[in-house]
């Protein structure tokens, strides 16, 4: 027998329609969800705390660690390559070691492209960047860069018995320089400026300029600071002169919160340069 069930009428009230009503499962799930997002929130928040401590004091955390994370490109030799061995060597492995081994850590090297050396300091793969670096401009309201360890700029190269001290002396001289570059650039500006400029000679490699130089056929050289100081290698009897004719500093450089770091390493660098052991490290790779 099957039970008949009278109809029942639902009351029409103000309240929300019965299928609108939501159920009393779904608000509780609701807030559950909240709960685990606020739960998120306060997770997140405390390791960016943690974070920011170490951040704040960047020698204590190269030192808890015992490591000095360096990022290069190791294709620019003398400063870095690649040996034979598969390990990054050169002028800037050398530096980035002996700046660490005065912090009390090692060195450990990040090997990225040129264009992406700021990114590992930025996404913190590493603490410096030591890689033939010049600093740009357009970044120091975000890094910070440590004086200059060696400057690359055009330099003029003379005989050891020359007279000639500066630009000012070229007035009517035979100066050589490779076609095409900087200096050559440089050199055609002078014809402009100086009442009596000098006269100019292009060769097409620095090995043929540097010759023409020993042998007295000219009385200067323009080259870039690496080429130059190779040269005193390859040609003897001859002396770069101290003063550059253009600024191409290279530097280390972190991010601008790790200001103490570059301070430390600046006072690292100033005491290198003044025991000779900056110069020769130069020396070593510029043969």
């Amino acid at each position: 027998m099957h039970r008949i069930y009278a109809p029942v009428t639902v009351r029409q009230t103000g309240a929300m329609p019965f299928e609108k009503i939501r159920p009393r499962h779904e608000h509780s799930a609701r807030a559950a969800r909240l709960i685990i997002a606020a739960r998120l929130i306060v997770t997140v928040l405390l390791l960016l705390c943690a974070c920011a401590g170490p951040r704040s004091n960047p020698l204590k955390r190269i030192q808890a660690t015992g490591t000095l994370r360096v990022a290069l490109d190791p294709s620019f030799p003398p400063f870095e390559s690649v040996d034979g061995t598969g390990q990054v060597a050169g002028l800037d492995i050398d530096l980035a070691r002996a700046i660490a081994a005065r912090l009390g850590v090692e060195a450990h090297f990040v090997t990225t492209g040129y264009d992406a050396l700021y990114d590992a300091l930025t996404v913190g793969r590493a603490d410096v960047i030591i890689s033939a670096l010049y600093p740009d401009p357009d970044r120091i309201q975000t890094f910070t860069f440590s004086p200059s360890y060696f400057n690359a700029g055009e330099v003029l190269v003379v005989r050891e018995d020359s007279p000639i001290t500066g630009v000012s002396d070229l007035a009517g001289k035979q100066v050589a320089l490779v076609f095409g570059t900087e200096a050559h650039m440089i050199a055609l500006q002078w014809e402009k400026t100086m009442p009596t400029p000098p006269i100019l000679i292009t060769g097409d490699a620095p090995e043929t300029i540097t010759s023409v130089l020993a042998a007295e056929i000219v009385d200067a050289v323009i080259l870039d600071n690496v080429t130059a100081q190779m040269a005193l290698v390859d040609t003897p009897g001859l002396r770069v002169l101290p003063t550059p004719i253009t600024d191409e500093p290279y530097t280390i450089a972190a991010r601008k919160e790790d200001a103490k770091l570059v301070e430390a390493i600046s006072g690292i660098l100033e005491e290198m340069q003044a025991n000779g052991e900056l110069e020769a490290l130069i020396r070593r790779w510029m043969q």
